[in-house]
């Protein structure tokens, strides 16, 4: 079975569009077919993924494609019925060139797909209504776009082990859409003061949309009793989080890799509100158990601060696992310290992918 999974955190900054675009390289190194959707208006993944320039090509609305060739075009004429929906999968940069230069073959298997997004995403946020469409149950469809897209490719013969969701930074409608349609989602977090704050307000929060689905729900199955969609959507489940961009040190009289003390600190202030805060949280969702057994409050995977490294991700378009193969834009060639570290990093998600693949 397919499995959806958002990376989300209301809080900007803490590596979500770095982690999904890693995450996936890993996953398709253990020969997952993946799927990312670009959710967030920002379009940081695509830009990222697929290139700026490719992107904008992308983004171009023409006669032959009135809705360009990104996730617009099929979330726009769903809420036009005179309108087709259409899917535009593309590749990134980085796997092309690998079937082109290396392989000389377009055919060899992809692993990876991409739906481009669309600037227009805050529009689509702004048509979306909370009141009407979700509790009242009168358009509970219109807030699964992403699950929609995924099923309409399955009847293309695209079908995928994992669909990674790259969502923006707020508790918007766009979150909540990703989130119904999601079996789980995972929480990166950045050493810093307000990380706890933020995962406290997601278990203040998720908690009301699900009741909130459970009432359009209920309202809507008096009349739809034999729909067999809107019953399982809704119920997103805690995948666990990530500990990203923090710093360590080796100490001398142990040879020890340690989190430097104030990511230390930070960390185990997020360990704290997990425990105490989150998990009790999502154990009171009376609807589904949101909260796994294999979830612990220990960290699902620990990313380092890739410093320089996470830019030239974003300028290459390519993921950690393949960035030493290519000649940095801002310095003439990696340092042993770079290499050691994206050797690191590269084990560690390499790990998360198979906690995903195990636990999922």
């Amino acid at each position: 079975m397919t499995k959806i999974i958002s990376l989300f955190n209301n809080k900007g900054g803490v590596g979500k569009t770095t982690t999904v675009f890693n995450l996936s390289a890993s996953l398709a190194n253990k020969g997952k077919k993946i799927l990312l959707i670009d959710f967030d208006p920002q379009c940081n993944l695509s830009i990222a993924t697929i290139g700026y320039k490719e992107f904008a090509e992308y983004l171009e609305r023409t006669k032959e494609y009135p809705f360009g060739r990104t996730i617009r075009a099929f979330a726009q004429p769903s809420l036009q019925p005179t309108q087709s929906s259409k899917t535009y999968t593309t590749q990134p940069k980085y796997q092309l060139e690998h079937q082109l230069n290396v392989f000389h073959n377009k055919d060899e298997q992809t692993l990876i797909d991409v739906i481009a997004g669309d600037f227009w995403l805050n529009s689509f946020a702004d048509v979306l209504t909370v009141g009407t469409d979700v509790v009242q149950g009168s358009g509970l469809y219109k807030f699964l776009i992403p699950f929609l897209l995924v099923e309409k490719l399955k009847e293309e013969q695209k079908v995928y082990d994992y669909v990674l969701i790259d969502l923006p930074p707020s508790f918007n409608t766009l979150v909540r859409s990703a989130l119904y349609c999601s079996d789980y989602f995972l929480v990166p977090c950045t050493p810093d003061s307000f990380s706890s704050y933020c995962v406290n307000l997601i278990g203040e929060v998720l908690p009301s949309f699900i009741e909130d689905w459970n009432q359009g729900r209920k309202r809507y199955e008096t009349s739809n009793k034999y729909d067999e969609v809107i019953p399982s959507k809704g119920q997103p489940k805690f995948g666990g989080w990530i500990f990203n961009g923090f710093d360590t040190t080796t100490y001398t009289s142990t040879k020890e890799r340690k989190e430097i003390g104030s990511d230390r600190f930070h960390l185990d202030k997020i360990l704290d509100t997990m425990k105490y805060s989150l998990f009790p949280k999502l154990r009171g969702i009376p609807y589904y158990y949101c909260l796994p057994d294999f979830v612990t409050a220990e960290p699902a995977a620990k990313i380092e601060d890739l410093n320089t490294m996470a830019a030239e991700i974003q300028k290459l378009n390519v993921p950690l696992n393949s960035l030493s193969s290519y000649k940095p834009t801002m310095f003439s060639v990696w340092s042993k310290s770079q290499k050691e570290l994206i050797r690191r990093m590269n084990q560690e998600y390499d790990s998360l992918a198979d906690y995903i693949i195990n636990n999922f």
